[in-house]
């Protein structure tokens, strides 16, 4: 999601920069570099992953005032090449979206929270959540983590969207918002389906791919 940097209060726009700056710091930081290295082929995993991106967030939906809609795809990239270079190559993602149609940089800290870090954060959160021994079962990954990851992303960024168009003085924002809720569900079926047929189709056909599904923990019999 993005929106104008004139729509936001000044601060929240700063805090948002500092969020995003330190989570790719935190990103480059905590990032696997020798794992890459001694599996080459994983940076293709990485790379492909911004440019599915980037390809995704070309098709957006442009709503009042500057409010741009689009899906988001970071749930599967996630699950793939883990927490922080999906926050990377993401991040890449939206600089080549930036400049490619010629948004207004100092939007960027908050598009970078809201389209990359949050998406990111829930997903890899729900993972841990579902690893346990209760849970193993690999439909338990798929569907959980993959359908109900990509729909509690987008539930998770509408429920942040409220107290930040409030902040931010937007009350047509919040108008809209009362009369549109219904089509929340919509996107959420819509990214939850997208995310899900990906990661069931990579839990099928490449395990190996998913960064975060233990073959061994889901599919060897104890």
């Amino acid at each position: 999601m993005h929106l104008p940097a004139q729509l936001l209060a000044p601060w929240i726009s700063v805090i948002a920069a500092l969020l995003g700056t330190a989570a790719f710091a935190v990103a480059l930081w905590r990032a696997r570099w020798p794992a890459l290295r001694a599996e080459p082929w994983r940076t293709h995993l990485v790379a492909g992953g911004a440019i599915a991106c980037l390809l995704l967030w070309l098709m957006n939906i442009h709503l009042v005032d500057g409010l741009v809609l689009h899906f988001l795809g970071i749930t599967t990239l996630t699950l793939v090449v883990g927490w922080s270079f999906t926050v990377l190559a993401a991040t890449s993602a939206l600089t080549g979206l930036y400049t490619l149609q010629g948004l207004d940089w100092a939007g960027f800290g908050m598009s970078t929270c809201l389209t990359v870090l949050v998406p990111a954060t829930v997903t890899r959160l729900l993972a841990r959540a579902l690893y346990r021994p209760s849970l193993r079962h690999p439909f338990v990954y798929i569907l959980g983590a993959g359908f109900a990851g990509g729909g509690l992303v987008v539930l998770v960024l509408a429920l942040l969207a409220l107290p930040l168009f409030w902040a931010s003085g937007l009350t047509v924002y919040l108008a809209n918002l009362a009369e549109w809720w219904p089509l929340l569900f919509l996107v959420m079926f819509s990214e939850g389906f997208i995310n899900g047929m990906c990661v069931s189709a990579l839990a099928i056909f490449h395990p190996d791919w998913l960064k975060t599904f233990d073959d061994t923990f889901y599919l060897d019999d104890r």
